[in-house]
């Protein structure tokens, strides 16, 4: 989790200061839309319970498939004009979708760097011509909707079965 805060500070320092060239910035968009989600499915394997992997599937897969199909209906200009793809922001969606993830199943803590770079993820969006400001509430909004739909509480319990034993687990925090 330290590298996931000292890389949040780094991103965020630069907005501040506006210290990249938008071409560098979207290429940062481009790897913390990827890095999200992927820090989330890593959560849930970790925790050695399909349960919670079968969930992020269950909500990433939704958000992607509707993402996709609005963005094929809809046929909204980029603002850049490069295409037709600009409702909702696909890269936005992805980045909310592993930071909501992390905040419902784990708890809000463990999602303040996540959900620090999804905003930063949307931010890139904008600030490189390839959405609007609508297009990355929406892909937010809809990432934000398959998460809450989808995913439950992580409450550190876990019960497994074998034909020797069965065993059950608890997470405990101080």
């Amino acid at each position: 989790m330290t590298r996931f805060r000292t890389l949040g500070i780094i991103l965020l320092s630069m907005i501040c200061k506006n210290a990249c060239a938008i071409s560098a910035l979207e290429e940062l968009g481009n790897y913390t839309q990827v890095m999200v989600p992927t820090y989330a499915f890593g959560m849930a394997i970790s925790e050695n319970d399909f349960e919670s992997v079968r969930q992020f599937i269950y909500s990433f897969g939704s958000m992607e498939l509707t993402v996709f199909g609005l963005k094929s209906a809809i046929k909204e200009p980029r603002p850049d004009k490069s295409d037709k793809n600009s409702f909702p922001s696909g890269h936005t969606a992805s980045a909310v979708s592993g930071a909501a993830f992390i905040h419902k199943r784990y708890g809000i803590k463990r999602a303040i760097i996540p959900y620090m770079m999804a905003g930063f993820t949307g931010y890139t969006r904008i600030r490189a011509e390839k959405h609007h400001f609508h297009d990355v509430v929406a892909g937010a909004a809809i990432s934000g909707l398959f998460t809450w739909m989808f995913v439950s509480r992580y409450d550190g319990m876990q019960v497994s079965a074998s034909p020797e034993a069965i065993k059950m687990d608890f997470k405990t925090e101080f």
